[in-house]
C-alpha cells in the first residue's frame, strides 16, 4: 500500500538514510521545519512524518505540537541523536522513538508496526485526492456518497465534497457502506428509516432504494 511519509531532520544525509531503508516507499524530505509546517498547513497530509527532536528553530516538539493542531492521526516517529531526548513527546502522542544510531536495526522493525497501525485504520477513514489536495474523513462522519456524471459526491455532517471515482470502489474499500441505488451508497450508522422506496436519513433526507438493491439493502441496514 502507498502511503505519505515525510522526514524532517536538518540533516539531509539522514534523510537519505531513510530513503535507502525505506527503498519502496515515496517520502518528502525537508530539512527546514518550519517548511514542513508551512505545508501542513497548505493541505498537505501524510500519514506518517519522522521528526528529528533536535533541530534549529522549531524543534520536533514544537513542531509536531503544530502539526497536531491539524492533524490528529498523523503517525509521528520521533530520532533522536541523544538517549535523554527521548520519552519527551508523551503530549503529542509520538508513535514512537528512534536513536539516528539504531536507524538501520530500529527502522525496519517499528516500520513493521507503522504497518499494522495503519492498515488497522483503514477502514475507519476514507483518503482521497482531488485538484491536487489530499483529503480525510472519518467514516462515521460520512452520511452517504452520491454519484453524479463522473464525479462523487461525498456528504458528511460538516457539508460535502468532490472527488473522482466509482461507487464500486469505495463500495469495496468500505464494505461497512450499503449500495441501495446505482447512484447511491450509504452509511447505515445514519438510516433512521426504510419506506417502499426510499430510506430516510438521521439529517432528514430521503434517498432513493433501487428494486434492484432493495432486498439486500434492507437485510444490511438491520430492517429485515
Amino acid at each position: 500500500m502507498d502511503y505519505r511519509i515525510s522526514v524532517c531532520d536538518d540533516e539531509q544525509i539522514f534523510i537519505d538514510r531513510v530513503r535507502q531503508i525505506l527503498l519502496d516507499c515515496e517520502i518528502r524530505g525537508f530539512t527546514d521545519s518550519r517548511q514542513l509546517l508551512q505545508a501542513v498547513e497548505n493541505g498537505e497530509r501524510y500519514d506518517v512524518i519522522f521528526l528529528d527532536i533536535a533541530m534549529p528553530g522549531l524543534d520536533g516538539i514544537g513542531l509536531a505540537r503544530e502539526i497536531r493542531e491539524t492533524d490528529e492521526d498523523v503517525v509521528i516517529v520521533f530520532v533522536t541523536s541523544r538517549i535523554e531526548f527521548m520519552q519527551t513527546g508523551y503530549e503529542v502522542r509520538a508513535f514512537r522513538y528512534l536513536l539516528k544510531s539504531q536507524l538501520e536495526q530500529g527502522l525496519p522493525v517499528i516500520w513493521t508496526d507503522i504497518e499494522k497501525e495503519l492498515a488497522g485504520r483503514k477502514e475507519q477513514y476514507f483518503v482521497f485526492e482531488f485538484n491536487r489536495q489530499s483529503y480525510r474523513y472519518a467514516c462515521k462522519e460520512i452520511i452517504y456518497f452520491e454519484s453524479n456524471l463522473r464525479r462523487i459526491i461525498l456528504h458528511a455532517k460538516g457539508g460535502t465534497a468532490v472527488l473522482y471515482g466509482s461507487l464500486d470502489e469505495i463500495a469495496a474499500a468500505h464494505p461497512a457502506f450499503v449500495r441501495i441505488h446505482k447512484s447511491y451508497l450509504v452509511n447505515p450508522r445514519h438510516i433512521r428509516a426504510l419506506s417502499a422506496g426510499n430510506v430516510i436519513t438521521v439529517e432528514g433526507e430521503s434517498l432513493p432504494v433501487s428494486r434492484r438493491y432493495k432486498e439486500k439493502a434492507e437485510r444490511l441496514l438491520g430492517f429485515r
